[in-house]
């Protein structure tokens, strides 16, 4: 091919069940989450080394705005990905400073890949050339097995289902005790890696109610179909006093597309625009235990059914990555005219 590929990266220990096993992955420091000061310093101490050995002819591929930052500091060429504004977490009065650095990151890289249209939406209203959205598609491992078939409910006896990192306590708790009061017989399963405070208040649930199940962490994409199999709903209301939330796109709407399952999205959301126009799934305030218990009075055969059924139309090219994103972005790239651009 011409090039050379090294892996680097920084561990949370988080979700060691999917480290790839075909190629090395070098670990340079351990990571935690926020103090965002201390990881920019444990950046710049990890990476000069690296940048001094592999010179300026290198390009880096960032996941991340921090990452992609100390690489434009150490002057050296980058391709940016971005798949979460995780700064709109932050004060008010920091946004705009963040938004303005973030658009500054993603003009001077080689290029810079969104996996939303909802960030893309927020931060431009001209699109540099060099921007590239590529959706959370699932991995192209799915274009070669069987997709399943229409779900057949169980109307007694309901499986919802969080699959992923594990945060928003603020969604997941009132739907479970609203889920609990209502039916039972409903189950929530819960499969996923995270902070540890988030996995006790998880195991501390399970202690006090029977229908509720954590799985622990699972390995993306081998166990999905197994996960899929065994659930009814997608539960995907994420916690949108969080900006970021407001405008991302998961990759669990294609997920649940893919093994058609309904999904249960937050309203106010890019998501669920999605979700809307898809018609595979039900839109929900899960702040609200009254909106909640309107949802399951409502909740019927038929219209799983219809969601399920709508899921199983959208054709899967919509769905799978293909790779045509990523050559059109490989195609860019080579283009020694987008490469002279950066200095």
């Amino acid at each position: 091919m011409g090039y050379t590929v090294k892996v680097y990266s920084f561990d949370r220990n988080w979700y060691s069940v999917n480290k790839p096993v075909d190629f090395d992955i070098e670990i340079l420091a351990d990571i935690s989450s926020g103090s965002y000061m201390k990881r920019l310093y444990i950046y710049f101490k990890a990476l000069s080394p690296i940048f001094k050995k592999h010179g300026k002819k290198c390009i880096y591929y960032c996941f991340g705005m921090d990452l992609a930052l100390v690489t434009l500091l150490f002057k050296r060429k980058y391709i940016y990905e971005e798949s979460d504004l995780m700064y709109l977490e932050y004060n008010n009065i920091l946004i705009p400073f963040f938004k303005f650095l973030d658009r500054f990151i993603q003009k001077r890289s080689i290029a810079s890949v969104l996996t939303s249209s909802g960030f893309l939406d927020y931060l431009y209203s001209t699109v540099p050339t060099n921007i590239f959205v590529i959706p959370n598609k699932l991995d192209s491992y799915f274009l070669n097995q069987k997709r399943p078939g229409i779900k057949k409910y169980n109307p007694e006896k309901i499986r919802f289902a969080f699959i992923g990192l594990l945060r928003y306590p603020n969604t997941i708790f009132p739907f479970i005790k609203v889920m609990s009061k209502f039916n039972s017989n409903y189950e929530f399963h819960i499969w996923g890696d995270g902070p540890q405070y988030m996995k006790d208040q998880i195991n501390q649930c399970v202690k006090e109610k029977d229908n509720v199940v954590y799985h622990g962490p699972f390995r993306n994409p081998l166990d999905l179909s197994s996960i899929y199999d065994t659930i009814d709903i997608n539960f995907v209301c994420y916690d949108t006093h969080g900006r970021n939330e407001r405008v991302a796109e998961p990759n669990k709407l294609y997920e649940s597309i893919y093994f058609n399952t309904p999904i249960i999205v937050s309203e106010n959301t890019y998501l669920a625009k999605q979700v809307r126009l898809r018609k595979n799934g039900f839109i929900l305030n899960c702040f609200s235990e009254e909106a909640i218990y309107h949802f399951f009075e409502n909740l019927s055969n038929e219209e799983l059914n219809h969601k399920s059924f709508n899921a199983s139309n959208i054709p899967l090219h919509e769905i799978v990555d293909r790779g045509e994103q990523i050559s059109a972005l490989t195609a860019f790239i080579k283009n020694s005219s987008n490469m002279d651009k950066i200095r």
